[in-house]
């Protein structure tokens, strides 16, 4: 696991953990799900777009793609 060094809410992981037996990647967390991007997602995202994720029918999250990497797409040249 590593956490990303701009965003510490964020974390590249191998694989999930449990939450009942793990306290990995951000300490103890009361419940988790998986969210399995489509093609669609992925190129909405490459468009600009923002996905908005329905977190335990509680929160939402926003999902974007670095601005440096949007750029790229867009045709600004690498800007990271």
């Amino acid at each position: 696991m590593s956490t990303t060094k701009t965003d510490p809410r964020l974390a590249i992981v191998k694989a999930t953990c449990d939450c009942d037996t793990s306290e990995q990647p951000f300490g103890k967390r009361w419940c988790q799900e998986t969210i399995t991007l489509t093609q669609a997602h992925i190129e909405a995202l490459r468009q600009g777009e923002l996905l908005a994720v329905d977190a335990q029918g509680e929160y939402v999250v926003y999902l974007k793609l670095d601005a440096a990497i949007e750029g790229n797409l867009r045709g600004g040249g690498y800007g990271g």
